[in-house]
């Protein structure tokens, strides 16, 4: 029987990012009865994540193949390219080692230069390959300021991936957003399937604010407030400068801002606390600590920066639907988290680069504070019946069984 294959810088026992994704994946159609393995490293993506050295193991009829090298800061970015590199390259030859003709290969965009590889790897093992896409080089790299559109290092990556992501037999995209940009890139010549992040319905439930651990070390500060929590990733690409202007200009003392996470971002935001009574950072918590912190709060804040559209999808906002909390949406309008917060009435959507907008748009929300119950009971309905885990990874099995048909 042909094998599935899932290729990934992270996997289990990474929990976070692609890693988790990665797993519950690759276990969904294990358990479902396919053959699956998986090419990854024992990389992780937190210094606290949980990493492993064994260079195969088999994880819940998952088999797992792993490259092992040094860790390196992935804030270190001429090391993280060279680290990437060399992966890449091991990936290649382990794939010609391991993959056979007819496997179905779902290919992860980190490592993104073992993207590259992927025609040779096809035409040497007879396998089919589709691109599940998280990242869109090198249109991310230029809206994170790391490169500029108009030089030429821009123009020959541009090149080089768009004919990279136009070689995939298919391309998975988690947002229409991100289908439409895909769309511009292989300009028709790669099927382009739409398969959203899920919400973990099962394991993150609606519970009261004031239960959680989380509220209860900031009680002091939150009591008798409306208090917006963002949890997550502090990065550059959250466009958390422009929520701290807004958040600064607020004029109401009932709203209360919470920041939970780890990032690039979080020395600001730490600073920004010390100065200003109505925030308050928590710092990093683990993810399997995620139905608490996530309840913590009467409205969650996902944002994407001003030029991400298309880029990437805030995954938080499947799970923060099924606590049952509204989202205040910052980004672009016709994005795939706006088109469903306005789609379904479970929130309200902010232009990005605007805290002026947004200052008000927040002042807003607390005089309208009596409606936020039936936008959160609405959120955690469609978390259910549209997002449900199980009803995204059965796509994923879908979708390999008919490439197998």
């Amino acid at each position: 029987m042909a094998r599935t294959w899932i290729i990934s810088e992270y996997c289990y026992p990474v929990v976070v990012t692609t890693g988790y994704y990665v797993t519950e994946i690759a276990e969904y159609m294990a358990a479902k009865g396919l053959d699956v393995g998986i090419i990854t490293s024992n990389n992780t993506y937190y210094a606290s994540d949980e990493s492993s050295q064994l260079k195969f193991e088999e994880h819940k009829g998952v088999k797992i193949y792993r490259k092992i090298h040094k860790q390196i800061s992935k804030d270190d970015n001429k090391k993280r390219i060279v680290r990437l590199l060399s992966l890449s390259f091991s990936f290649f030859w382990m794939s010609l080692r391991h993959l056979k003709k007819g496997d179905q290969v779902i290919v992860l965009t980190n490592p993104a230069f073992f993207m590259l590889f992927m025609p040779l790897v096809r035409c040497f093992t007879g396998c089919k390959y589709h691109i599940l896409v998280h990242d869109i080089f090198p249109e991310n790299l230029s809206s994170l300021g790391k490169v500029n559109q108009s030089s030429s290092l821009y123009k020959l990556l541009k090149r080089v991936f768009d004919k990279a992501y136009s070689k995939a037999d298919s391309l998975i995209s988690i947002g229409n957003d991100m289908s439409n940009v895909l769309a511009g890139k292989v300009n028709g010549k790669t099927p382009i399937n739409l398969i959203t992040n899920w919400a973990d319905v099962d394991e993150v439930r609606p519970q009261a604010k004031e239960e959680t651990e989380t509220y209860k070390r900031v009680k002091d500060f939150a009591a008798r407030h409306v208090l917006f929590q963002f949890a997550g990733n502090l990065g550059k690409a959250q466009g958390l400068d422009n929520v701290l202007a807004a958040i600064s200009k607020v004029e109401t003392d009932e709203a209360r801002f919470l920041f939970v996470g780890a990032g690039a971002k979080l020395d600001d935001i730490n600073a920004f606390a010390e100065t200003h009574k109505n925030t308050c950072s928590f710092g990093f918590v683990s993810r399997s600590m995620q139905n608490d912190f996530l309840n913590a709060c009467d409205i969650g804040i996902v944002t994407l920066a001003d030029g991400m559209y298309g880029l990437g999808v805030p995954s938080k906002s499947y799970n923060i639907m099924a606590t049952g909390r509204p989202i205040l949406y910052v980004g672009e309008e016709d994005s795939e988290v706006a088109l469903f917060v306005k789609k379904y009435g479970i929130g309200w959507v902010v232009r990005p680069n605007d805290p002026i907008a947004l200052k008000k748009q927040i002042e807003e929300i607390i005089k309208e504070r009596d409606t936020l119950k039936q936008k959160g009971i609405k959120a955690r309905e469609v978390a259910e019946k549209v997002y449900g885990k199980d009803v995204v990874l059965e796509q994923y099995y879908q979708f390999i069984k008919k490439q197998n048909d």
